[in-house]
């Protein structure tokens, strides 16, 4: 699984969920950070070299702080550059690929509601995205919704953190079987020479295994009990 980070955010050195999610990233195997903000400020970018680039990548994630009900103007920008209506309608190059949203706001999920302060949900928000992908005939994701990142308690940042790994390059969906996958393939591919910033991650991971494989050995034991009494 090949995932790209396409990630807007003209502060992103002063972004404190960011760089969270930048050292979370490095941990993931096969996947590239890709910040648009710095590649337009490098040079006008090549279309074409964009649409091969990304054509390497299975599972494409955009990442942005909601600004105004959208995202920040680079990854509009990128789109309106690089999805062209050949590359996404006539040749269907993004066709059956993954596309994933990552957004994070400073406004709490529960405002995004009917009733809410802010009236619509997240969902119908992002719709543009989800219209996106489907005329790119991609698979799209459950969006990745981070709300308050520096409101929360050390605890949640590390149920965060194992929950934003596991959106990079976890199975989908989410499946309790597709989870069970893939912490353990994060402990077959650990190292004995791990870096003390990525142990720290690994240990996180470590432990949302020993967790998550409780319920998850709960739940076929209940399933057999389940099947056992039926017969």
């Amino acid at each position: 699984m090949k995932t790209l980070i396409m990630v807007s955010h003209p502060n992103i050195e002063q972004s404190a969920t960011e760089a969270f999610f930048k050292t979370s990233a490095d941990f993931v195997d096969e996947s590239t950070w890709y910040s648009l903000d710095h590649l337009y400020s490098k040079a006008k970018i090549d279309p074409d070299r964009e649409q091969r680039f990304i054509q390497n990548f299975d599972r494409i994630i955009f990442q942005f702080p909601l600004y105004w009900y959208s995202s920040p103007a680079s990854l509009k920008q990128y789109m309106d550059d690089v999805f062209t209506r050949k590359f996404i309608v006539a040749t269907q190059s993004l066709k059956n690929k993954e596309l994933g949203i990552v957004v994070t706001t400073g406004d709490a999920l529960t405002n995004f509601q009917a009733g809410g302060s802010e009236r619509y949900t997240m969902s119908e928000i992002l719709r543009p995205f989800e219209a996106f992908a489907n005329k790119a005939v991609m698979v799209y994701l459950k969006p990745f919704v981070v709300d308050q990142f520096n409101y929360k308690e050390v605890t949640d940042k590390q149920r965060l953190l194992v929950a934003y790994l596991q959106y990079l390059n976890a199975p989908m969906p989410l499946s309790l079987e597709n989870r069970e996958k893939w912490l353990l393939a994060q402990l077959k591919q650990s190292k004995p020479d791990t870096a003390p910033q990525q142990q720290q991650i690994l240990d996180l991971v470590i432990g949302a295994i020993d967790d998550q494989q409780d319920q998850i050995d709960d739940l076929k034991m209940n399933i057999k009990l389940i099947r056992d009494q039926e017969e």
